[in-house]
């Protein structure tokens, strides 16, 4: 091969190497809190790694995270989310989901429908890995959570009536952090619980008290391929100038 064919077969890959990594800096804010989701096989078992059930992203809005909440209007001592773009609330049901808010990535929890006809109570736990937290939101101001461990332990205790729901946020999270969470008793008037994304596709987690699910931060697996794709295109072009 001569020297110009090289040459140009270098460049070429240098200029896929810059692509490459032009992709990850203008990625890098979406995929820096795309959120892995994992569940126990059992409580305490600990095996997230082998329980991967999948990822999902953020809710982003310009408004803080009460202010996406929007608890107690329009329908009182609710979540009324829904309005501003975020899950409906479901009868039975404890969304999870993370919102990217002007105060913050949050943690945030609903639990139930408004006006269903039944209301309910939950005890939860959440323990924070990574980073510390506060409470950014409690839906019923009378019921906040208590957190402890040095802002990194958050627990709820819950009960509403028929016409309302009931939640929380927890934030702001930053870095490289994961949070596990858990029903510490089985609740009443909730069946079922699930981490929404932001495209509103639901995650299902089994419900059983101290079966834990952890959410972190890491890279969808295609970014690290693209990432892959890159450093191995410089590679080649290393040994080529050589």
């Amino acid at each position: 091969m001569s020297m110009f064919i090289a040459r140009r077969i270098n460049h070429a890959l240098m200029f896929s190497l810059v692509l490459t990594i032009g992709a990850l800096a203008i990625t890098s804010n979406a995929y820096a809190i795309n959120i892995r989701v994992s569940q126990e096989s059992a409580p305490g078992a600990a095996d997230f790694d082998a329980n991967i059930l999948g990822f999902v992203n953020e809710f982003n809005t310009g408004l803080t995270t009460a202010g996406f909440y929007q608890y107690n209007v329009p329908n009182g001592a609710s979540y009324n989310g829904e309005l501003n773009g975020g899950p409906i609330p479901v009868s039975s049901l404890s969304q999870v989901f993370l919102v990217n808010a002007s105060d913050g990535l949050s943690l945030v929890v609903v639990h139930d429908n408004p006006s269903d006809g039944s209301g309910g109570s939950t005890q939860t736990r959440w323990n924070l890995m990574g980073d510390t937290a506060t409470q950014i939101l409690a839906d019923d101001p009378g019921e906040n959570l208590v957190v402890s461990m040095g802002g990194t332990q958050f627990d709820s205790t819950k009960n509403w009536i028929a016409c309302c729901t009931d939640g929380y946020a927890i934030g702001s999270l930053d870095g490289n952090w994961s949070i596990f969470g858990q029903f510490l008793t089985a609740p009443t008037g909730i069946t079922s619980w699930s981490v929404v994304s932001s495209d509103f596709t639901a995650t299902p987690l089994v419900l059983t008290p101290g079966r834990r699910v952890r959410l972190d931060t890491v890279p969808e697996p295609g970014i690290l391929a693209l990432f892959g794709l890159g450093l191995a295109g410089l590679s080649f072009a290393r040994r080529k100038k050589t």
